[in-house]
């Protein structure tokens, strides 16, 4: 997709889904308020088409409720074999999401069963993020720790307990050395999977130029960060936001980062990946278990109770999108 002309991707871009739907490239904020130019993506419900045919649900969820645009015209294989890889993601996810929920149960006799898995199986608002990450140039990988942040889409950093645990000085470290990609956040859905990264030069694929470039992860306790290589056979799941509020807590969203190779190594290499966001309905209450503590377990990003999935997606996006909210 990113290899198309730039008049023929303008074609595939969807302002009105808040750049949800389609093609974005620039339109991510970074920390200090700069477009994102270090990745485009191409966003699509991998499962359904044409959500709802609601207008009014249209206009209140727009990242969630509007259409796909495929690419047909231009690139006839790329509907069906994002919908495939897309489906398959989500079939493992919800054998994840069962485990999940018998966990938690245990954990808590009072959880209703299987209330995890049947909030994401009800739900019309999954959504796939192709990433292809531009190779780095020189001046790119020296930018500082706040402008390497990336603030957008499903991929928004938390304002609770998560984003507190990066202050601490190993966590500050990390983020200056990891984040140059995209930097540290926490995904606000239930449960993303994840391809394992293919890196490219022009059109052949090649190993990552930088062994310690790609994804990490920070531990929920004690702040370790961890590097994940996800083999080309397999796909990995982290969780999001949802499932800590669902779970009341017992599953914790996985801050997570993007490292860009050294700048006297990326030698024009890019990486592309597939996410695939599950997340439940936009009207799905996000509603904490019986007898768990609200403030020590719960709070994450734009979350509050009695919320809305949608409410809290909307919220999450119109705070790094102010212009087009």
């Amino acid at each position: 997709m990113q290899a198309l002309p730039d008049k023929i991707k303008d074609l595939y871009i969807d302002p009105a889904s808040t750049y949800n739907f389609g093609w974005s490239h620039g339109i991510e904020r970074l920390a200090n308020g700069q477009p994102d130019r270090y990745k485009g993506s191409f966003y699509a419900n991998p499962l359904v088409d044409v959500p709802t045919t609601d207008d009014a649900l249209i206009k209140q969820f727009p990242a969630y409720c509007r259409p796909n645009i495929w690419p047909t015209q231009h690139l006839p294989q790329y509907q069906p074999a994002f919908q495939a890889l897309g489906r398959l993601i989500c079939e493992v996810g919800m054998l994840v999401t069962k485990a999940c929920d018998k966990y938690v149960q245990a954990q808590n006799p009072g959880f209703p069963p299987g209330l995890l898995l049947q909030s994401i199986q009800q739900s019309s608002c999954n959504k796939g993020r192709l990433l292809h990450y531009f190779p780095p140039e020189p001046s790119s990988c020296t930018v500082s720790a706040e402008a390497s942040t990336s603030l957008s889409h499903d991929d928004m950093p938390s304002t609770s307990s998560t984003s507190s645990d990066k202050e601490n000085g190993s966590s500050k470290h990390n983020r200056q050395e990891e984040g140059d990609w995209c930097g540290w956040h926490t995904d606000h859905g239930s449960l993303t999977g994840l391809t394992s990264a293919l890196y490219m030069k022009g059109d052949d694929i090649v190993p990552s130029p930088d062994p310690q470039a790609g994804l990490y992860i920070r531990a929920r306790q004690g702040g370790e960060v961890t590097q994940v290589c996800i083999p080309s056979d397999h796909i990995a799941f982290q969780m999001g936001e949802a499932m800590q509020v669902m779970s009341g807590g017992l599953l914790r969203a996985t801050p997570h980062c993007v490292r860009a190779p050294r700048r006297d190594m990326s030698g024009g290499v890019s990486r592309n990946t597939l996410a695939v966001f599950m997340q439940p309905r936009w009207d799905h209450i996000l509603e904490t278990p019986e007898g768990c503590s609200l403030d020590s377990q719960v709070g994450v990003g734009q979350w509050q109770p009695g919320i809305s999935f949608g409410d809290f997606a909307e919220r999450t996006v119109q705070r790094y999108y102010p212009a087009t909210a």
